[in-house]
């Protein structure tokens, strides 16, 4: 009605004054709506109205279709977009990239809802790992692996593990898409995509030269961090294998509460902080730590409790993807998919719930704390910007300041693939300009023993959930 009332104006402005007017009838018949009968008057007043709600009524059309067409990437203090190697965002869904990454290949959106996982599909059964196989620090890629969702032998990809994570959990594109990105940034090769699960490993390439090794996902200091919920520091030594005792303690809080909520894993979080500020000369809590300790451990009951049963995030949901690293049974991922925001978000408020100092030790009782960041005074909002200023500036700290390439390519992704993702979308408005060429000091650092990140030993119980003698005596699943 309202489209076609601002048409009609504009063809009989000309002679609404001048004579009988259907609109006028329409008026006293009570048949407009009061914005028309407002607009009505108005151009009645004056014809050079219509014209006027015509220019307005085709701006609003203009603007919904940009909204749904237009790229999406961070842009130039003059507003053109500044994707120097392609990527950015159209309706939503990330492009091709160009130039020394244009092999990679790219996430797409994959079918959403409430659905068995993996029900009865012959390609996505539970198979332990072989020798050869690797596995991480992370369950849920494990079991993304154990059934086949990602490549069984534990090397992924960039597109391979975002559509996995859509397809097995229920995470939305762009959220699965920027975890995939972080975790390709962390510790895999750009140019091909590749990267490894757990700890370096020869099946993936390093394209960038020796300077740039992919040491995979438990490479200590972006997705492997200080303080997890069932590894060791790596301070102490191998930080990939599952430590029964802390999976024991971690049962036991959730006892405490119930189930594996949230107080559950604001209790766990600050408990495991405590100990490694106390106990690791080389304990790091900085941003990266802030943001993957906290979304890792929303991601528990936000992504491992039954989609039937999407508030409770009881024992016989989580403890299969701890103990055995696979979906439990008749098991359903999320109906409703899981966004960026909503992780962020769950992420601040899990801070809230138990906050705790950022810093890093420099030795046993001398923590020194990290100035200049109030997480507390962040909206979801601004934390989300926060935290992509904070990847752009990882990214060029991890490069030699002299090799072009390398700079070239991490700057291409950065700009390409994590930005769209805070820029421009309604939500975040990042205005995300801030990404600098790697400093004189900047360079990949090993773990503190010289030594490269190693891969799980696999599955903690080798198929033997629950287990008799699995779980500690007062640990017992409520």
């Amino acid at each position: 009605m309202k489209s076609s009332f601002v048409l009609a104006l504009v063809s009989l402005s000309a002679s609404v004054l001048a004579g009988p007017c259907p609109f006028e009838h329409m008026k006293r018949a009570g048949l407009l709506s009061p914005e028309d009968e407002a607009k009505f008057d108005a151009v009645k007043r004056d014809p050079k109205m219509a014209d006027i709600l015509f220019k307005q009524h085709r701006r609003e059309i203009v603007a919904k279709s940009e909204n749904i067409h237009e790229l999406r990437g961070p842009r130039k203090r003059d507003g053109l977009l500044d994707l120097p190697l392609g990527g950015g965002l159209l309706n939503g869904v990330l492009q091709p990239l160009t130039g020394i990454l244009s092999a990679l290949d790219i996430p797409s959106v994959q079918p959403q809802g409430l659905a068995l996982i993996p029900g009865d599909d012959p390609n996505h059964q539970f198979q332990a790992p072989g020798p050869t196989d690797v596995r991480g620090i992370c369950p849920t890629l494990n079991a993304l692996a154990n059934h086949g969702y990602i490549s069984r032998d534990g090397i992924t990809s960039f597109a391979e593990a975002s559509n996995a994570v859509q397809t097995g959990y229920g995470f939305d594109f762009v959220l699965s898409t920027f975890l995939s990105a972080v975790g390709l940034l962390a510790g895999g090769d750009l140019v091909t995509g590749k990267y490894s699960i757990g700890g370096a490993d020869s099946r993936v390439p390093n394209s960038l030269g020796p300077s740039f090794p992919a040491l995979g996902l438990d490479k200590h200091g972006v997705f492997e961090i200080d303080g997890s919920i069932t590894r060791q520091d790596v301070h102490f030594g191998n930080n990939a294998n599952f430590l029964l005792q802390r999976w024991n303690e971690y049962v036991a809080i959730a006892d405490k509460y119930g189930n594996f909520n949230l107080d559950t894993q604001a209790d766990d979080n600050g408990y495991r902080y405590d100990i490694s500020r106390e106990t690791n000369p080389d304990f790091f809590a900085g941003v990266i730590w802030f943001i993957v300790s906290h979304a890792a451990r929303f991601f528990v009951p936000a992504g491992l409790a039954n989609g039937t049963t999407q508030d409770d995030a009881n024992y016989a949901n989580v403890a299969p993807f701890f103990l055995d690293e696979r979906f439990p049974d008749q098991w359903y991922r999320r109906g409703d998919p899981l966004t960026l925001p909503q992780a962020l978000l769950g992420a601040g408020n899990l801070f809230l719930k138990n906050p705790r100092e950022l810093g890093g030790n420099q030795g046993i009782g001398n923590f020194v704390p990290l100035d200049g960041t109030n997480i507390t005074a962040l909206s979801p909002q601004a934390l989300g910007c926060f935290l992509a200023e904070n990847l752009l500036d990882l990214a060029p700290n991890q490069l030699d300041s002299e090799i072009s390439l390398a700079y070239e390519a991490y700057s291409g992704f950065l700009k390409g693939v994590i930005a769209p993702l805070f820029t421009d979308d309604g939500y975040f408005n990042c205005p995300v300009d801030l990404f600098s060429k790697p400093g004189q000091n900047a360079g990949i650092k090993t773990d503190a023993d010289g030594s490269a990140s190693v891969s799980s030993s696999g599955s903690p119980v080798n198929g033997s959930y629950p287990g008799i003698g699995v779980i500690a005596p007062d640990s017992q699943p409520s």
